[in-house]
């Protein structure tokens, strides 16, 4: 069936866009719910959050595991692959690589690019908050993530409120490494199903270049430092514990976005 491409049109502070939303047949979300505070529940987005500067497309990545890594020729607007390291809130303008702070002002990803789905609420973007809560407040919180490797894919694995891990597979809690949390795709379909969710790790880009190591994760929230205007808050995961950080705005990150659910 041939995908439907959708134009959306988005207006804020005077600006405008033509970005497009490529709509697959299914868009899909992870199946597990995740509280964020004491009231809200949320599903996490199938995969990472990744645009095509040759055509103004937003899609999801089609694997929780997929990353794309990085090269020069992505911060071409002709570049005809794709990217999913992006300044913080560019939804208006993804491949902006200026290192001026003036030109970041914060537009959440899913407001635009993504689209409503069951119950027409929005895919957004996590705040530090949010991501406190969910990985030290909500009930029995330190035991409902771990450090992995999935499909040799290293990152956080995260764990829905009502986790029960499937028999056959085996899986130890908590912030540091263990040898016995590698799995293959037959044990991941396992976790998948039953709610998992998988934030692999990227590195960063500064300016056109990948830096970082592939065991560092860096994911974009929607928080701005208080401390420093040019800068805004992210998880970051290195080596062992997740924690919020700061970084530049025009540093690239790793987007992955939720969905509110009733």
């Amino acid at each position: 069936m041939m995908k439907k491409i959708v134009l959306l049109f988005f207006l804020a502070a005077g600006l405008t866009s033509t970005a497009q939303t490529a709509t697959p047949d299914s868009i899909g979300k992870c199946a597990g719910l995740f509280s964020i505070n004491d009231t809200v529940k949320v599903r996490f987005a199938p995969g990472n959050l990744q645009y095509q500067p040759s055509t103004g497309l937003w899609r999801f990545a089609a694997e929780q595991t997929e990353v794309l890594g990085w090269d020069e020729k992505n911060a071409l607007a002709r570049y005809r692959g794709w990217i999913d390291l992006f300044g913080w809130g560019t939804a208006l303008n993804p491949t902006n690589y200026s290192e001026k702070a003036a030109d970041y002002s914060f537009v959440d990803w899913g407001r635009y690019c993504a689209l409503p789905t069951d119950g027409g609420k929005l895919w957004r973007t996590m705040s530090m908050e949010e991501w406190n809560y969910l990985l030290s407040k909500r009930k029995n919180a330190r035991r409902l993530y771990a450090i992995a490797y999935v499909n040799n894919h290293y990152g956080l694995l995260l764990l829905p409120d009502d986790w029960k891990c499937p028999k056959g597979v085996y899986l130890r809690p908590g912030p540091k490494e263990d040898a016995a949390n590698w799995y293959n795709q037959e044990k991941w379909a396992m976790l998948e199903a039953a709610g998992a969710v998988f934030l692999p790790c990227e590195g960063k880009r500064v300016g056109t270049s990948l830096q970082g190591s592939a065991n560092s994760c860096h994911y974009w929230t929607s928080t701005p430092s208080t401390k420093k205007p040019a800068e805004a808050l992210y998880l970051l995961l290195d080596p062992y514990f997740p924690q919020g950080r700061s970084a530049l705005k025009s540093t690239g990150l790793s987007v992955r976005l939720v969905q509110e659910f009733e």
